[in-house]
């Protein structure tokens, strides 16, 4: 690619006659160029999107428990792990998260984005003193160094019945790389 980049730039600078022709700024520009362009046609994207396939009872969860979205409908870069929760940065860059969480009819629980164990963001679904649905969901924009594990957990504060995700609502989790 870049003989080609370099050839580009070379009948550039003959073909115009242009004497002053900055052949290393011109190289420089359009190899850069040439590499973006690689980069977008190899189709190389980072995204996935996760979601609980049945509620879960709250007597099933605990204070810090990792939540696994079983369901992956989108792995773009395979970064999300259905077994583990955890999804693991494949490179470094600037990576959007997004967690929703529905209690059902007197249920409650805090939902906490960590990354490599440390809370960066912190959601409450509360639907502790009414029968009904209350959902909670956050974005959360993180740096990520290659290597970096972000996963939801159980919060703090939880109890009541059952934590929503079927035909009516869906509990997910879902990321992507924003550069």
């Amino acid at each position: 690619m870049q003989r080609i980049c370099i050839f580009v730039v070379l009948s550039l600078c003959v073909a115009y006659g242009d004497e002053s022709c900055d052949r290393k700024e011109m190289e420089d520009t359009i190899c850069s160029l040439c590499s973006q362009r690689k980069g977008i046609q190899s189709g190389h994207q980072i995204a996935f999107f996760s979601y609980m396939s049945k509620n879960i009872p709250i007597n099933t969860i605990s204070k810090h428990k990792t939540l696994v979205y079983d369901r992956v409908e989108t792995n773009a870069g395979k970064g999300y792990d259905a077994r583990s929760g955890q999804f693991t940065a494949p490179e470094s860059g600037l990576y959007v998260f997004h967690t929703s969480t529905t209690a059902l009819d007197k249920s409650h629980s805090t939902i906490e984005v960590v990354k490599n164990g440390q809370v960066k963001d912190i959601s409450w679904a509360d639907a502790m003193d009414h029968n009904d649905r209350a959902v909670a969901s956050t974005m959360t924009i993180l740096s990520l160094t290659k290597g970096d594990i972000v996963s939801v957990r159980v919060g703090l504060t939880y109890g009541g019945n059952l934590l929503e995700s079927n035909q009516y609502t869906r509990m997910s989790f879902s990321g992507f790389k924003l550069s």
